[in-house]
């Protein structure tokens, strides 16, 4: 028996020992890795439970109303960054009060993510190459997706084998890098180029060693579905987007392709934090019902199928909630675009009278906040902190903004402009119409002009306006 124990303790160090570690499939990538021991396997999860995403939707808050020859009711407040603009209500003859602060609604999106980065240094592996990091970004965007652009040569052929593996749904594929944070950054970058990629959740990756050398780590996707059912899923969702894809004419510029298929997202998907496969673009084209990163996902696979470059992005928003929204390339210059926040239904979902099939009765209309439209970066972290991923586009142009192309950017206090916009939205059967400025100067200017003076009932023929205020947006919503 001594002899015996002799001739194990001289074999042992010898023999191939396998580890797997489990990373957890999420929208942040968020992954666990799971304690192993020299000399012992832990088998490859199967997969983990789809995550979660708990929203905060305060509703419209009625406030004040201004009629002719009628005093103006209190302020309402509510706090930035906790809920739907308040209405205010004003009509010709009334004081209005001092300017409110009602911030944009939000959506505080919490995902349960599991958050155990225990690791097990196993030694080996090639040295972590840097990507680039000198802030330019070119205006060519290759066809293999912009977060791929953003890497170097070795963790661009890292990206290239987990993309082949998981698209071909290979088994236990050996990679090229062994460092298991360089493989779950390049995954995050492959599946941010790759929002078709629906049917994973998650990877194994396995590693053998030779005593306490690294010799291969192979990868493994865990799936959701068989290749077969990804396929057919596939195949129906591209027939929904094309369904949206064929109202896009030739001469359309990337604005107007974009504008189109982000209202298309908006108007087409119900808010909804029990929607079937929330995390990925099959919940909008096949349920109708998403949260934040199946409303980005779904713009950008549109954006994407109309030769438009487009790359999801994740981070947090309010108190560090998990969030998603896409970056896209409009007329060659990079903006942000958050389809989630743009859909505003929940306004009147509750408070509108909808008849048996569930559209809104007359008087009521969906509606879709453009703030969270084609803005530049600037504009979008007040609220959204993004990932550092991969770097990201510099988002800094004006040009194709939303309120810049429509006529209601405000750089001063123009009521000739004033006019104009009002005259359109009526001419075009709109109820509401949102003006930006771009500062505080014009923005108290307005408000005092149009709200405090009366003067909208100068160019409004109405007997009484509802407005919303964003003084964090430097925004002044009129409803009618």
């Amino acid at each position: 028996m001594r002899k015996l124990r002799e001739a194990l303790k001289t074999l042992l160090p010898a023999a191939g020992i396998a580890a797997a570690v489990y990373f957890a499939a999420s929208v942040l990538f968020a992954r666990t890795m799971p304690d192993t021991t020299a000399g012992q396997e832990t088998p490859a999860a199967s997969g983990t439970p789809a995550q979660e995403e708990n929203a905060i939707w305060p509703e419209m808050t009625a406030g004040a109303e201004i009629s002719a020859g009628q005093g103006m009711a209190a302020e309402a407040e509510t706090s930035a960054g906790q809920g739907a603009a308040a209405m205010l209500e004003t009509s010709a003859g009334q004081e209005t009060p001092a300017r409110t602060e009602a911030s944009e609604h939000t959506r505080q999106e919490d995902r349960t993510k599991e958050e155990d980065r225990t690791k097990e240094e196993t030694g080996g592996g090639a040295p972590a190459e840097e990507a680039q990091a000198d802030g330019s970004v070119s205006d060519a965007v290759p066809d293999d997706g912009y977060a791929r652009s953003r890497l170097g040569a070795e963790d661009a052929a890292l990206y290239q084998e987990l993309y082949e593996a998981v698209t071909g749904f290979s088994e236990n594929t050996p990679l090229s890098v062994w460092d298991a944070e360089r493989i779950e950054r390049v995954f995050a970058c492959m599946l941010a180029d790759h929002p078709e990629i629906f049917y994973v959740n998650g990877y194994t990756l396995t590693t053998r060693t030779l005593g306490e050398m690294v010799q291969e780590v192979s990868f493994q996707a865990v799936y959701t579905f068989t290749q077969a059912e990804a396929r057919e899923r596939a195949a129906r969702v591209g027939e929904a987007a094309d369904a949206v894809l064929s109202s896009l004419t030739p001469d359309m510029d990337d604005y107007e392709k974009l504008k189109l298929l982000y209202e298309a997202v908006v108007l087409g998907t119900e808010y909804d934090l029990n929607a079937p496969e929330n995390q990925t673009l099959c919940s909008v084209f096949l349920y109708g019902r998403s949260v934040c990163q199946g409303y980005a996902k779904a713009f950008q696979y549109l954006c994407q199928r109309a030769g438009i470059p487009a790359v999801l992005v994740t981070g947090t928003v309010n108190a560090g909630e998990p969030h998603a929204w896409t970056a896209v390339r409009c007329n060659g210059a990079w903006y942000y675009a958050d389809p989630a926040w743009g859909d505003v239904s929940y306004q009147t979902k509750d408070g509108g009278e909808q008849d048996p099939e569930g559209s809104l009765a007359a008087g009521q209309k969906e509606q879709v906040d453009y703030g969270y439209f084609l803005v530049t970066a600037r504009q979008l972290f007040l609220t959204h902190t993004p990932d550092e991923t991969f770097l990201l586009p510099e988002c800094t142009s004006m040009t194709d903004n939303y309120y810049v192309r429509e006529g209601l950017y405000f750089s001063q206090a123009d009521m000739e402009q004033a006019v104009r916009a009002f005259e359109r939205a009526l001419q075009e059967g709109a109820s509401t119409v949102t003006f930006q400025c771009a500062d505080r100067a014009v923005y108290e200017e307005l408000y005092d002009r149009l709200l405090s003076g009366q003067e909208i009932f100068q160019y409004l023929d109405r007997a009484s306006v509802s407005y919303a205020v964003s003084e964090e947006r430097l925004a002044l919503t009129f409803f009618w």
